[in-house]
């Protein structure tokens, strides 16, 4: 008798757990199919997106400095030993800014908006590891740009 009432009991917690369970994932798939993300998720894709958004309209401005630096080395005269030094140096900032452009270009072509179905811990993470290299890319963005318009305004 003691026996089949603690059979009794322990049928009714699983099913309770697996009624609870069932109920849990519904519901999360329910705030997925629903567009409602969890707002830790979204608070920090919007961080995400608006450090983009902002650093975004520079690369005109990457690209206007790049063009800039092309037109000064080519008017150096490269038999000069300060215009070779000069030249080197445009050279690498030209390059500089490129590397900035395709690291702006790379981040957009690898960036997905997390997929919630595999949890919120998941899509938190990798929004931080996006958000870090966005913060990489805009260091590099204003480094370049900096140092191109530093040669340009020296004679």
């Amino acid at each position: 008798m003691e026996r089949k009432a603690l059979n009794y009991l322990n049928l009714t917690l699983v099913t309770l757990l697996l009624t609870l369970t069932l109920f849990s994932c519904k519901q999360q798939a329910s705030e997925v199919e629903s567009g409602k993300a969890p707002n830790k998720v979204e608070a920090l894709k919007q961080e995400v997106m608006g450090i983009h958004d902002k650093i975004m309209p520079r690369i005109g401005t990457l690209m206007h400095l790049k063009k800039q630096l092309n037109k000064k080395a080519a008017q150096l005269d490269t038999t000069r030993e300060t215009d070779k030094r000069q030249a080197a140096a445009l050279q690498l900032a030209i390059k500089d800014l490129e590397q900035a452009d395709e690291a702006m270009m790379q981040w957009m072509r690898t960036y997905e908006d997390p997929d919630l179905a595999e949890g919120q811990a998941k899509a938190l993470e990798y929004l931080a590891l996006k958000k870090k290299e966005i913060l990489t890319v805009k260091e590099q963005m204003e480094s370049s740009e900096t140092a191109a318009k530093s040669l340009l305004s020296s004679k």
